[in-house]
């Protein structure tokens, strides 16, 4: 599928109603999911009429592809943010453990909308593209943040490693918030449970001796 190109707003009006139309889309989304959102809900809570709707996105595909790239744009701004409160952390452990915990506030703060995209992101090419590239981005801040106590790191590939980390708590907040917390095991754990545990075992595997744990 093609990326959708939104006409942007010429008048001080037109910009307030694609953010009534953004807005309100989001919250459709949050409350429904990708299954239970229409073109018709999204005009009536925004009070834009859809047939603007349908001329400035061109489709529902469209203004979901435009909800989807704004939504990322906020994400990526809260990436930036949440890297500026890591610089403090006093040893690895500590990074290793708050950046796990940045990963999954991203994914908590926004759990309802990003369970919507992740599924739309399934058939839709456009939408994977630019989550694939939300998530490159909190990798490399996630790997920036970790490696600032590179020394004290025991794999002897510290790059790899570190993305090794970010994959199994990005992978394992991801299937958390699309499926639910009993889909690979009957064993419900509380979320903050989940995030302490999965930043014990990351920085068990980067600060350990390679087979210490065996």
């Amino acid at each position: 599928m093609a990326e959708t190109t939104i006409r942007p707003p010429k008048q001080k009006r037109s910009h307030a109603s694609l953010e009534r139309v953004l807005t309100a889309s989001k919250s459709l989304l949050e409350e429904r999911g990708f299954d239970g959102f229409t073109i018709q809900d999204a005009s009536q809570r925004a009070g834009v009429s859809v047939g603007a709707i349908y001329a400035r996105f061109g489709s529902k595909v469209g203004l979901l592809r435009a909800v989807h790239m704004d939504t990322m744009a906020s994400i990526e701004a809260r990436h930036e943010e949440l890297a500026a409160e890591e610089r403090d952390a006093a040893n690895a452990r500590e990074a290793v453990v708050a950046a796990v915990r940045r990963v999954a506030d991203i994914f908590r703060e926004r759990e309802d909308l990003l369970r919507a995209f992740m599924h739309l992101g399934a058939v839709d090419e456009a939408i994977a593209k630019r989550g694939s590239e939300s998530s490159i981005d909190l990798a490399h801040r996630f790997a920036a943040a970790v490696l600032e106590h590179r020394g004290e790191i025991r794999h002897p590939d510290p790059e790899k490693a570190v993305d090794v980390a970010y994959r199994m708590a990005y992978c394992t907040f991801a299937r958390q918030v699309m499926y639910g917390p009993t889909f690979e095991s009957d064993r419900p754990i509380p979320w903050d449970d989940l995030v302490s545990e999965i930043g014990n075992a990351c920085a068990a595997y980067l600060l350990s001796e390679p087979g210490s744990q065996a």
